[in-house]
């Protein structure tokens, strides 16, 4: 594992590991390292994973999608072939500012899973959902947790309506496969710098 510095004018320089290329534990250093420079937004549009004491204090939390997204129905449109289009690429996918951490983060799921299909991926940054379900996703998603932090487990329950058999998933630096459309799940308390990543299928 090497650093590579990354040159940019008038700007200070930034040093990026480079990974070889089945060192999967270099690469989850490498992707720390880019959404540690990725400027995340403050997302209101989720109002599912909000917590009651989120919502009093009008807390949003720090997240955004790279990959397909499904459009509001106002939004769909007519391709050339005259079907309908009800999903696109998000705004960010295409910005220069995304393209490294998106790319990076696909060879870090080839690297773990290389038969894995997915179509988006999640990043989030300090975030605490409420216990939720992901309504739109299709079948198993990965997850994926990094920073700095202590706590902040993945609790997943046995089903959908009602929270039972709570299961806690430590996924600091660990994938972990799970349904999120199917099982309910929300994130414990944690203290740190906490990063999680979610492949999957829309």
């Amino acid at each position: 594992m090497k650093t590579l510095k990354k040159k940019s004018k008038g700007k200070s320089i930034k040093k990026y590991v480079d990974c070889k290329p089945k060192d999967i534990e270099c690469q989850k250093k490498l992707v720390l390292q880019l959404l540690r420079d990725t400027p995340f937004p403050k997302n209101t549009s989720r109002k599912n994973i909000f917590r009651t004491e989120h919502k009093e204090n009008k807390v949003r939390y720090e997240g955004f999608v790279l990959g397909k997204i499904n459009l509001i129905p106002h939004m769909w449109k007519k391709g050339k072939d005259g079907k309908i289009i009800k999903q696109q690429e998000s705004n960010r996918t295409k910005d220069p500012r995304f393209k490294r951490l998106f790319k990076e983060c696909k060879k870090l799921m080839k690297m773990h899973d290389p038969k894995f299909q997915f179509t988006t991926i999640q990043y989030n940054k300090n975030m605490r959902a409420a216990r939720h379900v992901d309504g739109r996703n299709v079948g198993t998603s990965y997850i994926i947790g990094l920073g700095n932090y202590t706590g902040g487990e993945l609790i997943i329950y046995d089903n959908d309506k009602k929270p039972t058999g709570a299961v806690r998933n430590d996924l600091r630096g660990n994938f972990l496969a799970f349904n999120g459309s199917k099982f309910l799940h929300e994130v414990a308390p944690f203290k740190g710098e906490r990063y999680t990543i979610v492949f999957f299928k829309i």
